[in-house]
């Protein structure tokens, strides 16, 4: 197989173009033996190996509202969202305050290269047993 003959998908685009040069290159050269997909999943079982005490304890989830994709990172106490669409990330916001949570801006934490949309915020989330009205 060629480079020519490689079919890239965009999730794995996207991974490929976080990826560092002499990964990428490896990345190429795994796609040629055993395709994009398995390019893909070696690059993602290396990095989870390189970065495991980082990301031990994280739940990342990437969803597609409309035509924006949001990525949100939980772990321990600390919410983040990475979206293409400020309005995206309030109405998440808005969901999880009605659903009886409290929400503190984290300031402190800061976009990471893994947080490749444009807008980012994070919270620091304090649960309660009961909705808070929004009266």
């Amino acid at each position: 197989m060629s480079l020519k003959k490689i079919n890239i998908h965009e999730d794995d685009f996207d991974l490929f173009v976080l990826l560092e040069n002499p990964d990428k290159i490896e990345f190429l050269f795994d796609a040629i033996s055993m395709g994009a997909r398995g390019a893909m999943l070696k690059q993602v079982a290396k990095f989870e190996v390189e970065h495991s005490d980082d990301f031990r304890l994280a739940h990342v989830e990437d969803v597609l509202v409309g035509r924006h994709r949001l990525c949100i990172v939980k772990y321990e106490d600390t919410v983040t969202f990475n979206c293409d669409s400020l309005a995206i990330i309030n109405r998440c916001v808005d969901k999880i305050l009605s659903e009886g949570n409290i929400l503190i801006r984290k300031r402190n934490i800061k976009k990471t290269n893994i947080d490749v949309y444009k807008y980012f915020k994070a919270y620091e989330v304090i649960k309660l047993s009961m909705p808070i009205s929004d009266n």
